[in-house]
């Protein structure tokens, strides 16, 4: 009896704390549903959400079979069923983002605790992701990325169980289901899913011998269905591949490395600051804790934690030669760079613990200079609110509100690039007058003033075109053009910047008579 009450009673404590562990999770997560849902409400869509509204309330076969061919139709279908559920308001359509946030903080905590990681500290980690501005914007846009984070780690999880236990048919079936649906989510998660597949497939091998003959089947089995959808998938991305590789002239690019994008993945993915150094700091502690996670694993299960962070995101320095490689595609590395930089810091204070440990009346100095360090940097992140989260009414929605207020009684809206403005415009126009694509513009009779909308169109080439058409419309020349001051207009770090100009026609200026450019007369503005 005297044995078994100690093993007894250590059951009970680690179920104890595993129970808090929950429990704490769940407020977690609740707390980040809110403040995503509320993030939600005060943002309207932006250019790529409005996509996504397009394509997920199309007719029902084109949604199954993919309405948009740069990407696979899970996202899409998951919305539908969201909006026919809930509506198709602007929350509705986010809907699915803001439960898969909540998918990826528990999936992160699982991960945690199979990587060896204390109820405590993986708490810490899944709070200090759930606080950073990457994952509360992609875990609240009507867009795939926190879909793919979600169902990403998921497989991860359940492959790093096969790899280091007994091949249980629910991790097997779970690790199938969550790689086949991150690939059919976004392609990037193609190369997670084939990755996490070949290193399963490896420990399979490894371990062939030791499984119980009864179980030798399931196994394999289970990865070669699991390769099949994941081959077809394939087989889509290398067309939309093909259909990058040439360019509208018909020229083939050169694959060659977009030497920025490292730098872009350390911005964005940064979840403490913001600071230059603190950039290259975080890059470098990301390396050290998925490599600490490395050495503590055995076998082919060591390859997981380094493999999965850098392979994708090397391979996207070749793709973004080609097609542009944003940081929001690799956001399954996000949650292991987060998850190395936090075991970085863990194993720091863990080796400061050790050095004040001897003296006994310092230990508790190292856990104490830990957490005000944390809480200092989150203070220092959380001070970025509302336009570092996304939050507040610096977007389109703000730009219209402004608009309706302050102009809309005597000013035409026009929209430049047209279909793109007018569908963001339009999206969020709160009873506001629909905007005018500036391609199709004609001026209207008895109408001076003409607020210009500019929206992406911070490239040479943009500025040319948007040139070139207002000399059309008004015969207002370039110099003119750029002489006009932009309209002050919210904007936030969330949404694109909206600027604008306004046109005032001169009161003796009349419409052409003819189909044509215009009299050109002096134009002022206010």
């Amino acid at each position: 009896m005297d044995r078994t009450t100690p093993s007894l009673w250590t059951t009970i404590e680690r179920a104890t704390k595993a129970r808090r562990g929950w429990v704490a999770l769940a407020g977690i997560v609740l707390l980040s549903f809110a403040f995503r849902l509320h993030v939600a409400r005060e943002c309207s869509l932006w250019l790529d959400e409005v996509l996504t509204q397009i394509g997920a309330l199309k007719p029902w076969p084109k949604v199954l079979g993919g309405p948009s061919k740069d990407h696979p139709p899970l996202m899409y279908l998951l919305v539908r069923v969201a909006t026919d559920l809930v509506g198709s308001s602007e929350t509705g359509l986010r809907s699915v983002s803001l439960l898969f946030g909540c998918v990826v903080l528990v999936a992160l905590y699982e991960l945690c605790l199979e990587l060896g990681l204390t109820i405590w500290r993986a708490l810490i980690v899944v709070s200090t992701l759930a606080l950073s501005p990457f994952f509360i914007r992609h875990a609240t846009e009507a867009r795939h990325y926190a879909i793919l984070a979600a169902f990403s780690t998921l497989a991860t999880t359940r492959a790093l169980r096969l790899l280091r236990g007994p091949q249980r048919a629910r991790d097997l079936i779970g690790f199938a289901v969550s790689a086949v649906a991150a690939a059919a989510t976004h392609y990037f998660g193609l190369a997670y899913a084939l990755a996490l597949l070949g290193l399963v497939s490896l420990g399979v091998a490894q371990r062939w011998s030791e499984t119980p003959t009864s179980r030798r089947r399931a196994a394999p089995a289970a990865l070669l269905v699991t390769l099949a959808p994941l081959g077809y998938l394939a087989l889509r991305a290398a067309a939309v591949g093909r259909g990058y590789a040439v360019s509208e002239a018909g020229e083939t690019a050169s694959p060659e490395f977009n030497l920025q994008l490292p730098g872009e993945i350390a911005r964005e993915f940064s979840f403490l600051a913001n600071n230059v150094w603190w950039l290259e700091l975080e890059a470098g502690l990301a390396l050290v804790g998925l490599a600490l996670f490395s050495r503590q694993l055995r076998g082919v299960a060591r390859a997981l934690p380094l493999g999965l962070g850098l392979a994708p995101c090397i391979a996207a320095l070749f793709l973004s030669g080609q097609h542009s490689v944003a940081p929001r595609y690799l956001a399954p590395s996000l949650v292991l760079y987060h998850l190395g930089a936090c075991n970085a810091l863990f194993a720091a204070f863990d080796r400061l613990r050790l050095v004040l440990t001897p003296g006994g009346r310092l230990a508790w100095l190292a856990p104490s200079a830990g957490g005000l360090v944390l809480a200092g940097l989150l203070v220092a992140r959380l001070r970025e609110y509302p336009n570092g989260f996304g939050a507040g009414v610096d977007d389109y929605r703000g730009f219209q509100r402004y608009f309706s207020d302050k102009l809309a009684r005597d000013t035409v809206l026009v929209a430049y690039p047209g279909p793109f403005g007018r569908l963001l415009l339009g999206s969020n126009s709160q009873g506001a007058a629909r905007a005018v694509g500036l391609e199709r513009l004609r001026p209207v009779r008895g109408v001076k003033r003409y607020l210009i909308v500019e929206i992406h169109s911070d490239t040479p080439a943009r500025q040319a075109e948007i040139e070139s058409l207002v000399d059309r419309a008004f015969g207002l020349p370039a110099q003119a053009w750029r002489s006009l001051p932009r309209v002050p207009v919210p904007h936030s770090t969330y949404q694109a910047a909206v600027t604008a100009r306004l046109l005032q026609l001169p009161s003796d200026w009349v419409l052409p008579r003819r189909r044509g450019r215009p009299r050109r007369k002096q134009v002022g503005h206010d």
